[in-house]
């Protein structure tokens, strides 16, 4: 396998974890307060499981968008440029990750402590948002939207 499929790959099943881990959440306001949801998305329990629920769909065509990425599923529309947005709408919660941990080792002020479960979020955006560009980086040529022509 293709070291870009595999990134697509990895890139897919994080996103699959990542709606999973987003539904179960989305059943408890206690889960979803520690995560960072306000107050008045806690106190709204039917609200807070909608959105958690819609926030996991997003993340399964996320997933949908790697695999297809990969090559293990058909081509899903406007590949490349779903790929690209869903890289950068990854690194948007990743790049927290680089500041966490400057926080953590002194580098740059911090308001406290820094939960792990936060840094292991931010992470696993971090290391989604690698793959999908990495992926996207590697196979720009292959996932053209022209088809292949065929030699007579």
């Amino acid at each position: 396998m293709k070291s870009s499929n595999v990134t697509f790959v990895l890139a897919g099943v994080l996103s699959f974890c990542a709606a999973i881990f987003q539904a179960v959440i989305g059943f408890v306001p206690e889960w979803s307060a520690a995560f960072g949801a306000g107050d008045a998305l806690v106190s709204n329990p039917p609200l807070l499981l909608t959105l958690g629920l819609f926030v996991a769909l997003v993340l399964v065509i996320f997933g949908l968008y790697g695999l297809s990425g990969a090559g293990v599923i058909r081509r899903l529309p406007l590949l490349r440029l779903g790929l690209l947005a869903i890289g950068l709408l990854y690194s948007l919660v990743g790049i927290n990750f680089i500041f966490q941990v400057l926080a953590m080792l002194g580098i740059l002020p911090s308001a406290g402590p820094i939960p792990i479960h936060l840094l292991l979020v931010s992470f696993g955006a971090f290391v989604a948002a690698l793959a999908y560009l990495i992926g996207l980086a590697v196979s720009w040529k292959r996932l053209s939207t022209k088809p292949a022509r065929a030699v007579s």
